[in-house]
């Protein structure tokens, strides 16, 4: 699968660096194995030489960590794609900003996109915060999903 994941994303991604493509490809094809984002579900998993799986859990720490590695230009080819079969979809366009406590520190901001039964993610942000991320971070969000939304498209924002 994580070959196959190492095409699309050549296709796709062609500017991203081959390692960077390789080793987010890995990480998907066994995040879709395993069916969990947890960590050490992954780093168990993973197929990848490794003494221990603590050392596994490192590698998946360092390609997450990396910050030549934009989630907004990665999920970009692929959002713009789904916006594009949602559009054409009775009702149009649903996007769904919603905020979630990661922890007693983090709180994520995503906007997904309704398909069927689904929330898609599209993008999102993290920010250490006690309470609600303010509106500047959500019209920054915003701002960057903008741009994938086919022209013409009918668009709620819920």
């Amino acid at each position: 699968m994580a070959d196959g994941l190492i095409d699309e994303f050549k296709r796709r991604l062609p500017q991203q660096r081959k390692t960077q493509r390789d080793n987010l490809a890995l990480l998907v094809a066994t995040m879709l194995e395993v069916r969990s984002a947890n960590l050490m579900d992954l780093a168990a998993s993973l197929p990848r030489e490794a003494d221990r799986t603590d050392m596994r859990y490192q590698w998946i720490a360092r390609v997450l960590s990396n910050a030549l590695i934009d989630p907004d230009v990665v999920m970009a080819p692929f959002a713009t794609e789904v916006l594009e079969r949602a559009s054409a979809k009775p009702g149009g366009i649903v996007l769904i900003l919603d905020q979630s406590k990661l922890s007693e520190r983090y709180q994520v901001l995503m906007l997904a996109v309704r398909y069927g039964e689904r929330a898609l993610p599209l993008a999102w942000r993290v920010e250490g915060t006690a309470g609600a991320i303010g509106f500047a971070t959500q019209k920054d969000l915003l701002d960057v999903v903008t741009p994938w939304i086919p022209a013409g498209a009918e668009a709620c924002l819920m």
